[in-house]
C-alpha cells in the first residue's frame, strides 16, 4: 500500500513539474515571437550574424535608417558579394570609394579619388570569395567588377541617422580575398 501511495506521489511531482515548465514556456511565448518578428527583420536587412566585433550598441534600433558607423559596416558586410567575374578571374584587391552624405543623410555620391577635404573614415570591410582550383590570384585595386560592387551597395545605402557625417565624405575601404 505504502509503494503505491510512493508511486502515486511521485507522478504527481512529475506531473506538476511538466505542467510548470509547459507554463512557462506558454508564458515565454509572445516575447520568443516577438524575439523572431526581430530576427526576420535583420536577416531581411541582411545583416550578419550579430557578434562581438559588431554587437548592436545599446541605445541602436533595427529601423531602416543606419544609426551608427557600426550598423554601415554591418550593412555594407552584408549586401556585399564577391563578383564572380572577379573570383573566376582570380582577382583580388583594395577598393577605396569616397561617399558623400546630404544633409538628408543619404548617399549623394560616390567617388573613386580621394576628396581635398577631411572624409570620416569606415573600418576596414573583407569580402571573401572561393577562388576556382588552381587558379592564380592577382592583386588589383582597379578590376572593374570589384569597383562595380562596391559602388553598388555604397549607393544602396538606406538614410543614415548620424548627425555628425550629416553633409561630410564617407571613407570606404573595402579588401576582397580569395581562398
Amino acid at each position: 500500500m505504502k509503494k503505491t501511495e510512493n508511486k502515486i506521489r511521485c507522478g504527481l511531482i512529475t506531473m506538476t513539474a511538466i505542467i510548470s515548465v509547459l507554463a512557462l514556456l506558454l508564458l515565454t511565448l509572445p516575447m520568443n515571437h516577438a524575439f523572431a518578428q526581430d530576427s526576420r527583420r535583420i536577416s531581411r536587412d541582411r545583416a550578419p550574424g550579430i557578434n562581438k566585433d559588431n554587437a548592436v550598441q545599446a541605445g541602436e534600433t533595427l529601423s531602416d535608417d543606419l544609426c551608427s558607423i557600426n550598423a554601415i559596416r554591418r550593412y555594407l558586410a552584408g549586401n556585399l558579394r564577391y563578383p564572380s567575374i572577379a573570383a573566376e578571374a582570380g582577382q583580388t584587391g583594395i577598393i577605396e570609394l569616397y561617399a558623400r552624405i546630404n544633409s538628408q543623410g543619404r548617399v549623394n555620391e560616390v567617388l573613386e579619388l580621394q576628396p581635398v577635404r577631411d572624409y570620416v573614415e569606415v573600418d576596414e570591410i573583407v569580402v571573401v570569395g572561393y577562388a576556382p582550383q588552381g587558379k592564380e590570384i592577382n592583386e588589383s585595386s582597379r578590376h572593374e567588377s570589384l569597383i562595380a560592387e562596391s559602388r553598388r551597395v555604397v549607393m544602396s545605402m538606406p538614410r543614415c541617422d548620424i548627425q555628425e557625417i550629416f553633409g561630410k565624405t564617407l571613407k570606404f575601404t573595402i579588401k576582397f580575398v580569395l581562398q
